[in-house]
Order: structure tokens, then sequence, then C-alpha cells
């Protein structure tokens, strides 16, 4: 593997301090971290801790650019150090001192503030889009969510309800032995289990958080900090400001520093343009929307790069009963002419690696495979399945799409290849907000029937299920990027046998064979593959960028340095 080598920045007469602005899709503003995604990981990074996190990296090829190192810990537990037991289901953490919440006090982070986190992913309002990797892992944590979620059927959402059920019930497989000691109790031996605990949703919680909704604009304007900078103003859906943190003790913090003294986020619901600032703006880093990156990102070597990114793809609503035939969901798979899309990226993103994706799972991911059961842009072949199911033309099935990106460009090229073949088709725009709705929600009859969607790897090492279980497995527990309905026994005793498998390539083949079966049935249709990029190295007025390879190669925006005169 090869990549592009960081070079040491020269000295320079530049101060710390200053104001980096950051343009940041709507959804990843870091909020309320119990129901963040994880591609606001490298915002949330900003005032939040969790047990571990990640360094920057100059070469994916340093073991340390994928492998979590400890941040609110003091050790990765291992059998080393005495932490993991020998089943490899109990962890032991010993918490890090010297960390404190921004509280009049200045109290210091306890387990107790561990497990509080732990429980408010499984809130029933806004439960994390990362539950469903925490619920099939860790002992008892699926039960309290369901069991959540079906008081809350009965009961009032308010926060005063939500806390009390939340501290009247304990996940047995959370719990701290006291301020300082933390233990975890997983189901089963999980192999990537420390890197799920560097996302957003295990983020350590404050009790003061307890007082508002999860996710709210009131929770949003109270968050409590115990990283380097907290939110002092926020508007929401439009800008949020943050300003150095004084309870933040860079001596306990070994990963994150604070070059700027205020970072403004700019949010953008994906219809501007971070190159249409003017010039005399403020030190500004733009960072890639969901679906297409941006043009001035600089990709990570492209044949030997971890975390290749399934983008785009097409998600069927399969609740909808248009898609009840398999052999309609089969026309769509053979209408889409995916090269003419890797042509489209090829022209509005020149020198980023694409390659036409058969399978669920790209490149440099657990469970990766080059077999494609549909041979792109066949459309002949589609309107002779549609004929043969009996399709007949009707209501034009709805495409939804975010405006970020090049969505636009191939929802409309898609919408056309489908009407060719015989599927009447009409691509709708949606602010990135709305458009993160309507996935997490979709209508069962009468709102959309597809989506273009991207999916990019939470975490790089034995990570085959975040592709795999979070976009195909049927489960009660909210969460998870299975936004189709897709369910298949099959396809979930697969996942099972993965997440079961002692080694890596047991799991890898039971990931590929549960991807293989998915992409047969049509639960989703893979577009292209996409290497992965980084932010620009030398935006203009910034130095100190580096990159955040298991974060989607972000910039760590708390070593970014502003131009400071004088």
């Amino acid at each position: 593997m090869t990549v592009a080598p960081y070079r040491p920045e020269p000295a320079t007469a530049r101060r710390r301090g200053g104001v980096l602005r950051v343009v940041a899709p709507t959804d990843a503003a870091p909020l309320d971290p119990s129901c963040a995604p994880a591609s606001a990981a490298p915002f949330v990074r900003l005032h939040t801790r969790q047990l571990v996190t990640w360094q920057t990296a100059r070469d994916v090829r340093d073991w340390q650019a994928v492998t979590p190192v400890p941040d609110l810990a003091l050790e990765v537990p291992s059998t080393w150090n005495a932490g993991l037991g020998a089943s490899h289901r109990s962890y032991v953490f010993h918490m890090r001192p010297g960390v404190r919440w921004d509280t009049p006090d200045r109290r210091p982070v306890t387990a107790h503030d561990v497990v509080r986190g732990f429980k408010r992913m499984c809130n029933p309002v806004r439960p994390s889009p990362s539950l469903a990797y925490f619920a099939s892992t860790v002992r008892g944590l699926a039960d309290f969510a369901t069991a959540w979620a079906a008081e809350a059927t009965h009961r009032a959402g308010d926060a005063a309800t939500l806390a009390a059920y939340q501290n009247a019930h304990e996940i047995p497989g959370v719990f701290a032995l006291d301020d300082e000691t933390l233990v975890i109790e997983l189901a089963r031996p999980a192999l990537d289990f420390v890197h799920m605990l560097a996302l957003p949703a295990a983020s350590a919680v404050p009790v003061e958080h307890d007082a508002f909704v999860p996710g709210s604009p009131e929770a949003a304007a109270h968050l409590r900090s115990n990283g380097p900078y907290r939110v002092r103003r926020h508007r929401p859906g439009e800008w949020v400001e943050l300003v150095r943190n004084p309870a933040w003790e860079p001596a306990a913090d070994p990963y994150r520093r604070a070059e700027a003294d205020r970072v403004e986020l700019r949010l953008s619901d994906g219809a501007g343009r971070a190159d249409a600032e003017p010039t005399d703006a403020p030190a500004e880093v733009p960072v890639a929307p969901a679906v297409g990156g941006l043009p001035a990102a600089e990709p990570v070597d492209g044949d030997g790069a971890l975390g290749w990114a399934l983008d785009p793809y097409l998600l069927l609503n399969l609740r909808d009963p248009v898609w009840a035939d398999p052999r309609v969901r089969q026309a769509v798979a053979l209408a889409v002419d995916k090269a003419a899309v890797a042509d489209l990226y090829r022209r509005h993103r020149p020198g980023v690696p694409v390659r036409v994706a058969g399978s669920l799972i790209p490149p440099g991911n657990a469970g990766h495979d080059t077999a494609d059961p549909y041979p792109t842009g066949d459309p002949a072949r589609a309107r002779e399945l549609l004929a043969s199911a009996g399709h007949a033309d009707g209501t034009p099935l709805v495409l939804i799409h975010p405006h970020s990106g090049l969505g636009p460009e191939v929802a409309h090229a898609c919408a056309s290849d489908l009407t060719r073949a015989g599927l009447p088709t009409r691509a709708v725009g949606l602010a990135d907000a709305a458009y993160t709705e309507a996935l997490r929600a979709p209508a069962t009859a009468g709102g959309w029937q597809l989506a273009v969607a991207a999916r990019v790897p939470d975490w790089l090492e034995h990570n085959g299920r975040v592709f795999a279980q979070a976009m195909l497995q049927a489960t009660p527990v909210p969460g998870g990027a299975n936004h189709g309905g897709y369910a298949a026994p099959e396809v979930d005793a697969l996942i099972e046998r993965a997440l079961d498998a002692p080694e890596p390539w047991r799991a890898d083949a039971a990931w590929r064979a549960a991807a293989e079966r998915a992409v047969a049935d049509v639960a989703v249709v893979p577009i292209l593959h996409r290497a992965p990029v980084a932010a620009p190295r030398r935006p203009d007025r910034v130095d100190g960028i580096a990159p955040l390879p298991p974060q989607g190669y972000a910039v760590d925006l708390t070593a970014a340095r502003p131009e400071v005169a004088g």
C-alpha cells in the first residue's frame, strides 16, 4: 500500500489563536453525542471524549493509524494488562485522572458518566444511529433499549420522564465499580468492540444532560464539555460557535489540542458551496458532504487504501408494495448505467479513483468481494423482467436525494435510466436534514420508493459489520442503516455467524456471504466504490492540517491552526 507522504510544515511566525471556520453538513453538527452519527465524530471530538479515540497519522500503513488509543481510559484493556478477561467478554477500564466537566465546580469525569452515556444512546426519542452495533454486542443492552422503547409508547417523552426511566433501570453489562473503574461485559467476544468505543455514542455524559430531551435544541444549547472546546452559541440548522474550554487540561488529553481560539461551524443543508465565500473570510476548512466528496479533496492511494466507500448506491424502500415482486427489483439493478455514473464522478471529481461496484462491501473493508450478479446498464433485459412480472406504468416512483455533493447529478442520471427501462421515476431533492429524517422513518407507501445514498466505514479494522450488519440486519432495536427495511432470515443468520466468529477470516467469509445474498435480492443497488479522500492538506490561512484515517480521513480540527497576524 502506498499513500502520498505528508510533508512537515515549515517553521512560520504564526502563533496559536485565531478563528477557524468549518463548513459542515447540518446533520453532522457537534450536538448531543448520544444521538450524533458516526460521521459527526470529527466535530463531536471538539467537545466530548470517549474511553478510546483515534490519533492523526501521516501513513495508514502505520498500525497506529487505525488502532484506537486510550482517551478517558488510562489503557486499552488487554489480556497483557489484565483489563480483558480470558473469555474476551469482560473489559475493565480505569479512568484517567484530571479530566473535568465544564461545570461551575469543574467536577471530574467518572465511570458513572460513561454508564450514563451508554444508557442515553438507547433513548427512545432519538436513539443513536450506532445503537445496533452495541445492542448486538454488550450484554443486556438490547433488552434495555427495547424495554425503554416499549415503555415510551404509553409515556410522555419529556426530559423528566426519560431521565426517570434511565436512572431507575440498569444495563446488566455496563456498570461502575466506583468513580474510577468501569466494567463492560459482552454477550459475545467481538473483534471490533474497542473500535466501537471511539464512536460518539460511547461518549461520557454528565448528569446535567438529563434535564433535556436527547437531540433537542435545548440539549444542544446546554451541552457540558470535557473536551478542548465548549459550545458557546448555537443556532439550530445554521451555525455553532465553540470556544476554548477552561476546564480542559492538555496534560490529561494526549490526543487533542486547542490551537484556535474559536471554532465556528457553518452548517449547510447541502445547497450551498464552500467556495462561494468572500476572499476576506476567516480561515476555513471544508468537510466533505455525505455523497460525492469535495472538488478540492485529495485521494488517499486508490488501490491499497483502507476504507473505500460505497458511494453512491441506490436504496430501495422495501416497505412499499411496488417491490414485492423480485423481478421488479432486479429490473432496477439492470437499468442503472453504473459506468455512466462513474464517468460523471470522474468529470466532477478528477483524480479521485472510483470503480463500478457489484458488491455491497467496498475494497479495503472486511468481507469485500468482487462478485457482481447484475451487469451494468441493460435496459432491454430490465424491460423483459418488468413484462414478465406484469408491471404496468403507474405513478412515477419517487427517488429522493440529498442536495449535497453529487447527489442531484446521480439522482437525475438514475431516474433517466429507470424511466428508459420502463420504470418512470421522479428525482426529488431534499435538504440534508430532511433527507436524513426521511431515511430514518421511511413511509410504507405514498412516500419515497428509492434513495441515493452513500456508506462510509465507521472504522477500518475488522469492520464488516459497518456495511453488512448496519445495512442489512432486521432488528427491533433502532439505529443502523437498514433504511429500506430489508429482512431475510438467512442473511440475519450469516450476520450472527460473523459476529460470533473468533477468527477474522471466518468473520470475513460470513460478511461476504451476507452481502452477496442481499445484493442478489436487490436490497440495495451498489453503483460505485470510491477511494477515501482527505480534505486539502493546506487550505488558505490554515496550518496544522492532519488527517484522522478512521474518521473518513477528516481533519483533526483541534490541531488546525488558523493564520494569526503578528
